[in-house]
């Protein structure tokens, strides 16, 4: 008897959102509700994707083209897609990612300029179009996110995020309208409450989709 299928959610949002924060304390939850579940990363997620991660973050590696940029994005996932997500998700394990599809057409299409319709194209053919089950957009002005990152026990600011102000305001108009022609599947979160108070919002909306 093959197991029921598991459960695919993602956090979307510009950097400094909140996104690892919330994809840990729902993973805490579910677990403490004796549910199988995975938490990972994009871009990352494999030993492959986490070696390009290193290389997209890389505040040296500025001279890197946006088509470039979409691509690594891309391998990453696809090799975490067929070796993490879709065998998770199909053994019935509930899979919660920080980043998916939407962080590429935000990032690289709607703020890089990139044409959405072949990011589109490209990103379902890295994917083999699987889709989450639920997408939460932590939603917060990148002028907030800034400070987060430079405040005491910030990192700093990675190659993306040294992008810009106006840069970043460009993703998050990006990942608004994503979620304005996803409504079915997708939930948009303010995220500039504090962390315990997302995370009593995400719970609903999670044991919604459950």
């Amino acid at each position: 008897m093959t197991a029921e299928r598991g459960k695919f959610i993602v956090f979307e949002g510009v950097d400094w959102s909140g996104k690892s924060t919330q994809a840990f304390l729902l993973t805490r939850y579910l677990g403490e509700r004796k549910l199988r579940v995975l938490a990972t990363r994009e871009p990352g997620g494999t030993p492959i994707g986490e070696q390009i991660r290193e290389i997209l973050l890389d505040p040296a590696g500025e001279d890197l083209s946006t088509k470039c940029e979409l691509l690594l994005y891309l391998a990453s996932r696809a090799q975490h897609v067929n070796r993490v997500i879709s065998p998770t998700i199909e053994n019935g394990v509930i899979v919660v990612s920080e980043r998916y599809n939407w962080s590429t057409l935000a990032y690289q299409a709607y703020a890089g300029g990139l044409p959405l319709e072949t990011v589109e194209e490209i990103a379902g053919f890295a994917t083999g179009r699987l889709a989450p089950d639920l997408t939460i957009l932590l939603d917060l002005d990148p002028e907030v996110a800034a400070m987060r990152a430079l405040a005491p026990g910030g990192r700093g600011h990675d190659r993306i995020e040294r992008k810009g102000i106006p840069f970043q305001r460009k993703v998050r108009e990006g990942f608004m309208e994503l979620a304005r022609r996803h409504t079915e599947k997708s939930r948009i979160v303010d995220a500039t409450r504090p962390a315990k108070q997302i995370h009593e919002e995400v719970k609903a909306l999670v044991d919604d989709v459950l």
